[in-house]
């Protein structure tokens, strides 16, 4: 725990919205992985190593993470490189795998046209399908540096839509069954951070 304290951190040194984005969607990925059917062990891990699916990030410029507008084909291949630094930050045998396989495979989708590794549908570990919904909801419905946020109903239109090649279809079911849960969760976190 007082690693994952510290990583999450380094990753607050950034902004308070990037301290509130980890909470949310630490928060998030714990409620459906006990919606999935996942065990207490998964949901309790879950919860403490999604907070590290950008960790990566503390190795990229602030010129490409904080810049304004779409990125150039070269700032995208750069900002993919997170998920390999994040990964190689985690890779130790001290260190659960979980946090590893969430740092390094949420940006995997499930239909093999995400990055860095091209994994399809169950190929890509539980953990990390979980993460790249959590953490897709929490982006969509966040005002960042390079977008407005979109309303609830919008996000939830873009999940649906993306169930099949983005994201896991049973989790996308899962996250329209409780989307009003989810929703307050969202303004619950806020609240305390």
């Amino acid at each position: 725990i007082a690693l994952v304290n510290a990583l999450e951190n380094a990753n607050l040194l950034n902004d308070l919205d990037t301290g509130k984005h980890i909470k949310r969607v630490s928060t998030y990925s714990a409620f459906l992985a006990e919606k999935y059917g996942c065990d207490g062990d998964f949901v309790r891990r879950i919860k403490l190593y999604a907070s590290l699916h950008d960790v990566g990030k503390v190795g990229l410029a602030d010129t490409i993470l904080k810049k304004p507008g779409k990125y150039s084909r070269h700032e995208f291949t750069l900002m993919q490189q997170h998920v390999l630094i994040g990964a190689k930050m985690l890779d130790s045998p001290e260190i659960d795998v979980m946090a590893k396989n969430i740092a390094l495979y949420h940006h995997e989708h499930w239909d093999g046209t995400g990055y860095v590794h091209g994994l399809k549908g169950e190929n890509i570990p539980l953990e990390a399908r979980i993460v790249a919904l959590a953490d897709t909801y929490d982006a969509l419905t966040t005002e960042r540096v390079y977008k407005s946020a979109f309303s609830e109903e919008e996000a939830e239109q873009i999940i649906a839509e993306e169930a099949g090649t983005h994201f896991d279809p049973k989790l996308v079911e899962i996250f329209l069954t409780h989307k009003q849960a989810i929703r307050e969760m969202k303004g619950f976190v806020d609240l305390i951070l």
